[in-house]
């Protein structure tokens, strides 16, 4: 499956990546996976690094904090994780993948944010065997998390094990504290590549809302539209699955088994 198929899922798990990080006791500077050097300038410069990263702001200078902190310890995992974070809202997605690779080494499976970061700017710039990886060990070592089952759901659009991917995304639903309107979207286009035509349409039409200018969940929705239309010699059905499908934008990016229910159009 092309890269640019169901970016709009990558986004906006990234974007929901970001929202967390800023929330939790981690990157409020509370706790380490690794010894902080314990002088009082590496103190100060770690919690004010931490502090710009929180901001998103002089992204550049926490950036130099960092490395400054990397070239004391080297061993610092939580520093080279952060100068991934760095360059990471940088714009420097592929520089900050092999920081993250080694923080996570570094830090022996007790960090969570560093595989979720890892695993998902893997895949945002596609290795998508890397981001698979990193999700399935978070379903291991932190199987109270939803998120490792959310990105395995995710990965299987790329690897096309849909099957496995929405006895996943099953999981995470369940495991969500409250209502996640990306994973309902993600389980209605899982549900749509394994067939599932009606039980995709209960759950496009939970977030409809949120996801109506996009491409892929507009194709996707049309072709669980057409299934069950068809099904059911439903003409009313089969003209909204039309209606839906000529909303697209990019008909380019769907996926061969949409564009192929709509080749007459």
């Amino acid at each position: 499956m092309k890269r640019i198929l169901f970016i709009f899922l990558i986004l906006f798990s990234f974007t929901k990546i970001y929202s967390q990080q800023t929330q939790t006791d981690y990157y409020l500077g509370k706790r380490t996976y690794c010894k902080k050097p314990p002088d009082e300038r590496s103190v100060k410069i770690y919690d004010l690094g931490l502090r710009c990263i929180r901001a998103n702001e002089y992204i550049g200078a926490a950036s130099k904090i960092f490395i400054e902190l990397i070239e004391k310890d080297n061993n610092f995992c939580d520093a080279i994780f952060l100068a991934g974070v760095t360059f990471r809202l940088s714009n420097m997605e592929k520089e900050a993948v092999p920081l993250y690779y080694l923080a996570d080494s570094l830090a022996q499976n007790r960090s969570i944010e560093f595989k979720q970061n890892l695993a998902t700017s893997s895949l945002r710039i596609g290795n998508v065997k890397l981001s698979r990886q990193k999700y399935e060990e978070m379903t291991k070592y932190f199987p109270e998390s939803p998120e490792g089952f959310y990105g395995i759901g995710l990965t299987s659009l790329f690897v096309e094990d849909y099957a496995n991917g929405l006895e996943n995304i099953n999981i995470a639903e369940k495991k969500y504290y409250s209502t996640n309107k990306d994973c309902q979207s993600l389980k209605a286009v899982l549900l749509t590549m394994n067939e599932k035509y009606e039980d995709a349409i209960s759950y496009f039409q939970k977030v409809e809302s949120n996801f109506k200018k996009d491409d892929n969940f507009l194709g996707c929705y049309a072709l669980s539209l057409k299934q069950v239309g068809m099904k059911k010699s439903d003409d009313e059905m089969i003209n909204k699955s039309k209606k839906y499908y000529e909303k697209v934008q990019n008909k380019n990016g769907l996926p061969e088994i949409v564009k192929k229910a709509f080749k007459e159009l």
